[in-house]
C-alpha cells in the first residue's frame, strides 16, 4: 500500500472552479479535497502553491521502440514528469510503426516497463490495415497521416481515407495536410536551402485543403474527428465551416482540435536564430496566424494544447534544409510556458491551461477517472509555485536529444511536485530537481464514452 498524502492549505482548481482547501491522497486515488482534519504519512504545506490536475500531453513521438538514440520512454516521461505531465499519448510512428494489433500490444508492454508517467498509445492506419484497425482495443484514437510521414503511415488518396472513415467508428486523429499540394511545392522550389522556405512550401492552403477533406468524410459519417497542431487561420475557417455543416445537415460529427506552444510563442522569425532547428510539420507560421490561435483557444475554437514532441539530436538537426528532420521536444517546457503566458503576460487565465491540458484532453479522447481534482479521480496532480522564476537550460531537459528552443527564456510559474497514481515522482526545490522514484509508476489508462 503506498503512502498517504495530503497537501495542506493549497489553491484547488477544481472542475467549479478554485477554492483553497487541503488534497488527501490515499491507495492512488484522490480520497479528499476541503478540510482533511486527519493526519497522513506524508503531510506538505501548499501554502502559497496551486495544485492542477497532472497535464496530459496528447500528442508525443517518444521513438521507443526502433529511434531510440532520440528518445526513450525512460527519459521521455522523465522529462514529462518535470514538466508537470502525468500522461502521454505517443504516436504510431515507430521502428516498426503501430499498424497491427500485436505491435500495440508488445508497445503496450514495453512502455509499461519503462514510464514514470501514465500513458495511451495511438493505433495507425495505412490504405491496407483496416482489419487490424477494428481488431485492436484500448488505446486513444486513430492516427491518419494524410500528408508526407514516415514508414508505411501515409494515407492521403481520398478512396483510402473514406474507407476508414466508413469502417471506423471510434475517434480519429488527423494531420490534415494536402499530400498532392505538398509534393507539388516541394517540386517547385526544389534546390531552395533556406530554413524559412519549409513555411512558403507547407504552406496555410496545404493545411486549409487538409483540413477541408478530414472534416468532408467526419460529416460524411458522422464521426469524431480530432484536428492535430492547428497552425493557420485558414484552417480554423475550414474547421468552423465543417462544423456547421455537422450542426445544418445534423451529420452527428464532433471535430475538435489542438495548438501546439511553438505555432502559439513562436513565428517565422525564430528562423533567423534556430535555422533548421525550427523545422517541424506543419511549418512555423508569420504572426497573424500565432495570435489567431491565441484567439481560438480563449473563445474555444480550438479546445486544447499538446505539443507535438519530436526529438532529435542536434548533429541531425544540423544537416541543414531539407535534409534536417522535423520537429522539436517540447513536453517538458508545455505547462511552464503556459504558465508564464498567464503570469507575466495575462494571455489566458490559470483556469484556461487546467481546461486545455487537462479536461480537454481527458473529454475528447474519453480517459476514465483521470484529468479533473475530484474525489475519486486518479490521484494525478502537480504542485505550482507561481512566484517560482527560472531560466529555461539546455542542460536540465531530461530528453535524450539535450536542447530545447526555450534555451534562455526566464519563466515564471513552475511544477514543484508531480504525483503520479499517488506516487511522488519528481520534486523541485528552489535550484535543486530529483526524481523520487525510479519505478515506472506509470500505466496504461482507460478510454470509454
Amino acid at each position: 500500500m503506498s503512502q498517504s498524502t495530503v497537501i495542506r492549505d493549497v489553491t484547488l482548481f477544481t472542475p467549479q472552479g478554485r477554492v483553497q482547501g487541503d488534497c488527501l491522497i490515499e491507495d492512488g486515488e484522490i480520497a479528499q479535497l476541503g478540510e482533511v482534519t486527519r493526519a497522513a504519512d506524508v503531510e506538505l504545506d501548499g501554502a502559497g502553491k496551486w495544485l492542477f490536475p497532472g497535464a496530459f500531453d496528447a500528442h508525443v513521438h517518444v521513438r521507443d521502440p526502433g529511434l531510440t538514440h532520440k528518445e526513450d520512454w525512460r527519459t521521455g516521461s522523465m522529462a514529462a514528469a518535470a514538466g508537470g505531465v502525468t500522461c502521454m499519448f505517443d504516436m504510431p510512428n515507430t521502428r516498426p510503426s503501430t499498424t497491427t494489433v500485436a505491435r500495440l500490444e508488445e508497445k503496450k508492454a514495453l512502455v509499461a516497463s519503462k514510464s514514470l508517467v501514465n500513458f495511451g498509445l495511438f493505433f495507425g492506419a495505412n490504405p491496407d490495415n483496416l482489419d487490424e484497425i477494428l481488431g485492436a482495443e484500448r488505446f486513444p484514437a486513430l492516427k491518419i497521416f494524410m500528408a508526407e510521414s514516415t514508414g508505411d503511415l501515409l494515407v492521403h488518396r481520398e478512396e483510402d481515407l473514406d474507407r476508414i472513415f466508413a469502417n471506423y467508428t471510434g475517434q480519429i486523429s488527423a494531420h490534415a495536410e494536402s499530400e498532392e499540394r505538398l509534393l507539388a511545392r516541394i517540386e517547385e522550389y526544389k534546390g531552395n536551402t533556406d530554413p524559412a522556405i519549409h513555411s512558403v512550401i507547407r504552406d496555410p492552403e496545404a493545411a486549409r485543403l487538409g483540413v477541408q477533406m478530414a472534416a468532408k468524410l467526419a460529416n460524411r459519417y458522422g464521426r469524431r474527428l480530432h484536428i492535430l497542431h492547428m497552425s493557420t487561420r485558414a484552417e480554423l475557417e475550414a474547421l468552423e465551416e465543417g462544423r456547421a455543416y455537422a450542426r445544418e445537415h445534423g451529420t452527428g460529427a464532433v471535430i475538435t482540435a489542438e495548438a501546439c506552444p511553438h505555432h502559439l510563442f513562436l513565428t517565422t522569425d525564430a528562423y533567423e536564430e534556430w535555422g533548421t532547428y525550427v523545422k517541424m510539420n506543419p511549418p512555423l507560421r508569420g504572426e497573424e496566424d500565432r495570435a489567431a490561435m491565441w484567439d481560438a483557444l480563449r473563445d474555444g475554437r480550438v479546445q486544447m494544447v499538446a505539443t507535438d514532441h519530436a526529438p532529435h539530436l542536434p548533429s541531425e538537426k544540423d544537416l541543414g534544409y531539407p535534409g534536417a528532420p522535423s520537429g522539436v521536444p517540447g513536453v517538458q517546457t508545455m505547462l511552464p510556458m503556459l504558465l508564464d503566458a498567464s503570469l507575466r503576460h495575462g494571455w489566458c487565465t490559470p483556469e484556461q491551461i487546467v481546461e486545455w491540458v487537462c479536461h480537454a484532453p481527458a473529454r475528447i479522447y474519453g480517459v476514465q477517472g483521470r484529468g479533473r481534482l475530484e474525489v475519486g479521480c486518479a490521484a494525478d496532480v502537480v504542485l505550482i509555485d507561481p512566484e517560482l522564476e527560472r531560466e529555461v537550460t539546455d542542460a536540465e531537459q531530461y530528453s535524450k536529444c539535450g536542447w530545447t528552443p526555450w534555451r534562455g527564456r526566464v519563466l515564471k510559474g513552475w511544477p514543484v511536485r508531480t504525483f503520479v497514481n499517488g506516487e511522488l515522482v519528481f520534486v523541485r526545490d528552489g535550484e535543486r530537481a530529483e526524481f523520487a522514484t525510479a519505478d515506472p509508476v506509470g500505466q496504461l489508462v482507460s478510454f470509454g464514452r
